[in-house]
């Protein structure tokens, strides 16, 4: 059933919305998938952060036209999938990049980041990012280094005196 006016209105409201919210966007033609393959992809945004949406080129155009992502509104043509993610493009990247490998019928039409547009090839860099938590544990690995080698170095010190307390007292014997 044809959406009316007023429907199209919102309907390009709430993508503006999600486009206002997002540090990450994709678009890309999703001829040629079966709907257990779209399933599939949809399940991508049940993590916090991740929407995924089909539109309409025209009302997507419309949409991108008032945001920061307008740079890309000359690569929408055909049918449009578009997944933003308001936080953690690393992690967004990769569940999209895995989803992509496995499915040769989808194509990326553009990809931006925080209104910049990128080269479709840079999504594997994207991909390449650490999650949060993957940051994390690489910075505390980082500062808990020193601290271990400081310990290393002080337990060092009375072992070597015991084990040369224990040589002289061997070599007495």
């Amino acid at each position: 059933m044809p959406l009316n006016l007023e429907q199209k209105k919102e309907l390009v409201k709430e993508v503006s919305t999600i486009l206002a919210d997002a540090d990450t966007i994709l678009t890309a033609d999703y001829r040629g998938l079966t709907a257990i393959q779209l399933g599939e992809f949809r399940k991508i945004a049940r993590k916090p952060g991740i929407h995924i949406k089909i539109v309409k080129n025209n009302m997507l155009k419309m949409a991108l036209k008032d945001s920061e992502y307008s740079s890309i509104v000359e690569k929408i043509s055909g049918p449009q999938i578009l997944a933003t993610a308001s936080d953690n493009p690393g992690e967004f990247a990769k569940l999209v990049k895995n989803f992509i490998d496995g499915n040769e019928n989808i194509e990326l039409k553009s990809l931006a980041y925080k209104g910049k547009e990128l080269d479709l090839l840079e999504i594997k860099k994207l991909a390449s990012l650490p999650t949060y938590e993957e940051a994390i544990s690489m910075l505390m690995s980082i500062i808990q280094a020193p601290i271990q080698k400081l310990m290393a170095t002080m337990v060092a010190v009375p072992t070597k005196m015991v084990r040369t307390l224990d040589a002289v007292k061997e070599s007495k014997n």
